[in-house]
């Protein structure tokens, strides 16, 4: 199944990107999942790696309250900045 060819919201586009399961569909819409994939998928892994190191360190129980924000904040900020950049040359093909 093809994409359409046709510019996309880059707002729209961001907003997806906040929604669990739904930013695979943004980034697809754009011809970028593969890409997105192997990025966030390879920092996802490097994020939790850092996070149980560090929650090792602390006191049992307050390292657990870190791993989440370590874990999915940068990740999300990621995914955010790589959607609208490539939604933006997207676009950009079609002016």
């Amino acid at each position: 199944m093809t994409v359409k060819q046709e510019p996309v919201s880059v707002n729209w586009q961001t907003l997806y990107c906040l929604l669990p399961a739904v930013w695979i569909w943004a980034l697809y819409r754009i011809e970028k999942l593969r890409l997105a994939l192997v990025i966030l998928i390879s920092t996802s892994f490097g994020f939790s790696v850092l996070s149980g190191l560090l929650a090792g360190l602390l006191p049992d129980g307050a390292g657990m309250y870190l791993i989440m924000p370590i874990t999915y904040l940068p990740q999300a900020i990621l995914a955010i900045v790589l959607t609208r950049k490539w939604s933006k040359e997207w676009n950009e093909k079609f002016s």
